[in-house]
């Protein structure tokens, strides 16, 4: 399509969604109307009320205008179309160029009724213009992956590196520092600082870590549970990059043998994102991580945790319960905070007294009681739980159950009345159980105050856009028969713009919840061993985390790989040789 012929679409979106029967007349009026309130595009007011979809948004404008609808996961851009059109322009009106014959270029847009930006584009390159359209997910994957901040981030390195040429020294314990200095200095390095950050929110990163070498100094970004390499920066600028860090973070800059902890708010396209800074002294210099908290993450529910449904029912029946201690269980960046967060959203209303304890509170829930422990004055989670009890609480939810003397408190809580959230870390659910004996906690209080364990683990999620079943071989086909699905098909990506070629979009949760059986309570007062009592949830018909897993992969949640690298191997096997049968049942009506 060339500038002559776009210039002569003139109708708007909602008309031509109209005439193509994608929606009716009044809901084009409904979707104004909300657009007028919400300040959205109308593609974007559309596709959030679930009345389209970006790719029948974008195949609809293709086949009323006549024009080319491209899928961007499928083409490699050449690096001299991508020069062919100011990068400005390329970000602002969120479109890219995909191919240059001769004297015509062809573009990708998501709004190709953008005359104006056509016309543009065709004045200030000299070529003819064809215009073809794509779904927005796939142009600003494609942006992101073919533009990125990386330019923007080397200029600020380099003007850092210009300013900063002296040679960093070694003292005795680790590399000196310089501290920051003039106003002069100051505007490249908040430059930088910026860049960073946006771009870890941007990437959905859960951490940015920013690591000091012996020669530089490496930025690396957590992105569902796996590090990515950002950019390496010359070890000149590292005093200014972690002295503007903790300065913002409101940490104390002149304090560098010593770890620190602070904080930072952050506005992003009108959203407020915290972010946890901690500080820690290395022999080449601080090392700093950050932890991107977005409050809008966190709004979740039950259902969207990762629960599948009979898990979901059991888990809710558990957190409806009107007193006793609840637990979750697993490594650091389980999920474990997220989910009882979701608990929380969902038992709270006007009529019951919700308070929490954590160490740090992470994210703001609205109508609810959060404190925020402070040893260092002595307000600890023992303290504080004290003084709750005389707060007329309903729930209680403690951040973690660290010692002897919280675990007692939340024990005796939960048998006055109050039903109690906490986490702890071990491998599994029946571990929980034992850690709280080992802690100090008679056996007969643990067994009358504990009505529940779930423990999960994050998988990533396959990359929607670029997801494709397969065969499994020979020996995954078997592993599969013997544990109920015999016939099905497993998932995998290829590897698309979307996910950064990594085939994973995103991460869900599996899971594994223990309730407290007769045969468990008994094996609890007699001190069992945690082996034993998982045994007897098994046989009871609690699925494990791997059993999850499984189903999740035969779904096309995630993959077998995924599953098998964060599960324990006899987990199946056990439940098998148990004589639990309910994930074969489960298989057989998939």
């Amino acid at each position: 399509m060339s500038v002559k012929q776009g210039s002569q679409q003139r109708k708007r979106l909602g008309d031509i969604l109209v005439e193509a029967g994608l929606i009716n007349s009044e809901q084009l009026q409904e979707a104004l109307s909300k657009q007028k309130i919400l300040g959205k595009r109308l593609g974007n007011v559309l596709i959030e009320t679930g009345l389209a979809t970006e790719d029948s948004i974008a195949t609809t404008l293709a086949r009323q205008m006549n024009i080319p609808y491209l899928n961007l996961n499928e083409l490699t851009i050449p690096p001299e179309v991508l020069t062919t059109i100011p990068d400005g322009i390329v970000r602002s009106h969120n479109l890219i160029p995909v191919r240059l014959e001769g004297n015509r270029l062809q573009i990708s847009m998501v709004d190709p009724l953008d005359v104006f930006i056509i016309d543009e584009i065709n004045f200030q390159t000299g070529y003819e213009i064809d215009v073809a359209i794509s779904a927005e997910s796939q142009v600003e994957a494609a942006i992101r992956h073919y533009y990125g901040n990386s330019e923007m981030l080397q200029t600020a390195v380099d003007n850092l590196a210009a300013e900063r040429s002296a040679e960093v020294t070694i003292s005795d314990s680790m590399f000196t520092t310089f501290d920051i200095g003039g106003d002069e200095q100051k505007v490249p390095i908040i430059n930088l600082v910026n860049t960073i950050i946006q771009q870890a929110i941007n990437d959905r990163a859960s951490d940015i870590h920013i690591e000091p070498d012996e020669e530089l100094i490496r930025v690396r970004y957590r992105i569902d549970g796996i590090l990515n390499e950002l950019m390496k920066a010359p070890k000149s600028i590292q005093s200014e990059l972690l002295s503007r860090l903790k300065i913002m973070a409101q940490m104390d800059i002149s304090e560098k043998r010593l770890p620190q902890d602070g904080r930072i708010k952050v506005k992003v396209r009108n959203k407020s994102i915290d972010l946890r800074v901690s500080s820690l002294p290395t022999v080449f210099g601080e090392k700093i991580v950050i932890r991107i908290l977005d409050n809008s993450r966190m709004q979740l529910t039950l259902d969207q945790v990762g629960f599948d449904e009979s898990l979901l029912g059991l888990f809710k029946t558990l957190s409806s319960a009107p007193n006793g201690i609840v637990l979750m269980t697993g490594p650091t960046g389980s999920g474990k905070t997220s989910t009882l967060y979701a608990a929380i959203n969902f038992i709270r209303n006007g009529q019951i007294n919700i308070t929490t304890v954590e160490d740090p509170v992470e994210y703001l829930i609205p109508s609810i009681n959060q404190v925020q422990v402070r040893p260092e004055i002595g307000l600890t989670f023992a303290r504080t739980l004290r003084s709750i009890l005389r707060q007329d609480p309903n729930v209680i939810l403690i951040g973690e159950i660290r010692d002897f003397e919280t675990a007692q408190i939340a024990i005796e809580s939960a048998l006055t009345g109050h039903l109690v959230f906490s986490t702890l870390h071990t491998n599994d659910a029946a571990s929980a159980v034992t850690r709280l004996i080992e802690m100090g906690v008679e056996p007969y209080l643990v067994a009358s105050a504990v009505i529940g364990v779930g423990a999960q683990r994050l998988v990533r999620k396959i990359c929607p856009s670029c997801r494709d079943s397969y065969e499994p071989d020979a020996e995954t086909k078997a592993f599969l028969g013997e544990n109920g699905f015999a016939e099905s098909k497993l998932y995998r990506a290829k590897g698309c713009l979307t996910c950064r070629k990594t085939g994973y979009s995103g991460r869900t949760a599996i899971h594994e919840i223990m309730t407290i059986s007769d045969e468990i309570h008994g094996l609890i007062l007699k001190s069992a061993s945690a082996r034993d009592i998982r045994y007897a949830a098994i046989r009871a018909g609690m699925r494990t985390m791997r059993a999850d897993g499984i189903i999740k992969a035969v779904k096309g949640v995630t993959t077998m790989d995924e599953v098998l690298r964060l599960t324990r191997s006899e987990d199946v096997g056990m439940a098998l040789a148990e004589g639990a049968d309910s994930l074969i049942n489960l298989g057989s009506k998939m």
